[in-house]
């Protein structure tokens, strides 16, 4: 020990500089002061409607912006990447810079890691079981959708939704079915040289034949040579639900619980009007 103690005092390495290269201070990482609070997100949805959505989408779909929801690019990147990137915007890019208070940009970035959570990792209010009911009764979701193969064909399995769709991407698809339309589900209209008249969505298409999925579930492959008009719509073929705040809200509570994840780790879905483990 003394031998080595005097070699590095020849070599003239002070003994504290060595200890501090063996043992250098990690810089902390900066993180987000309001975390997962809800009325910052909130604050921050407010402040991203009203700067943002001409770029991103109102719902962080994208546009001419890149896409900030249900995103992995998003999702990995830190707290503090995501408040530089808001403060000081993107060189060679749309994107500017930003000149809100330090509070108000990690408003945003609440609310963009907000469109990036899945919803069942959220505390979603309402009464999921009465959202259930609604579900499979008087709010008809049903006809079209399924969940635990129960239910209809025409529109996207929800078995796994709240596993997989963020609480906010929910609200909107049920508020606003145009806003966004997932691929596979695009609403179609043909009508046959013989007038027989079809509505469902596109499946599969070529430049000579498309299969259309109607509403009863059934499958119809058509050659278009033998169409006389074939329209695609821009409205989804979801109709806006005629709900009340409450019952969305109860939709919501139960969608948001719905996964088919066997390793849940404590996570939960509402079966037959009872939650029950995965």
């Amino acid at each position: 020990m003394l031998v080595k103690t005097s070699m590095l005092i020849l070599l003239g390495l002070p003994l504290t500089l060595v200890s501090l290269s063996q043992n250098p201070e990690k810089p902390k990482e900066v993180t987000n002061p309001f975390s997962k609070d809800k009325a910052a997100i909130e604050a921050g949805r407010i402040q991203y409607q009203s700067g943002c959505t001409v770029c991103h989408g109102p719902t962080g779909q994208g546009g001419r912006g890149s896409r900030l929801a249900n995103v992995d690019r998003v999702r990995r990147m830190t707290d503090e990447r995501l408040f530089d990137i808001i403060r000081q915007g993107i060189s060679g890019t749309q994107m500017p810079p930003s000149s809100l208070a330090d509070s108000h940009v990690w408003q945003l970035v609440s609310f963009v890691r907000s469109l990036n959570a899945s919803a069942i990792d959220e505390d979603v209010a309402g009464d999921a079981t009465a959202g259930q009911s609604q579900f499979f009764g008087g709010a008809r979701c049903a006809e079209c959708h399924m969940i635990g193969g129960r239910g209809g064909l025409v529109g996207p399995d929800l078995s796994n939704i709240g596993a997989s769709r963020p609480l906010l991407r929910l609200r909107s698809s049920i508020e606003d079915p145009d806003a966004f339309i997932e691929p596979g589900f695009q609403h179609v209209s043909a009508t046959l040289k013989n007038g027989k008249r079809l509505t469902g969505v596109v499946k599969n298409q070529s430049n000579y034949s498309i299969q259309i999925q109607d509403q009863g579930g059934r499958f119809h492959s058509l050659k278009k040579r033998d169409l006389r008009e074939l329209v695609f719509h821009r409205r989804s073929l979801m109709p806006k639900p005629s709900l009340s705040d409450d019952q969305i809200q109860n939709l919501l509570a139960f969608l948001s619980r719905q996964t088919t994840e066997s390793q849940a780790g404590g996570r939960r879905r509402v079966e037959h009007g009872k939650e029950v483990a995965p």
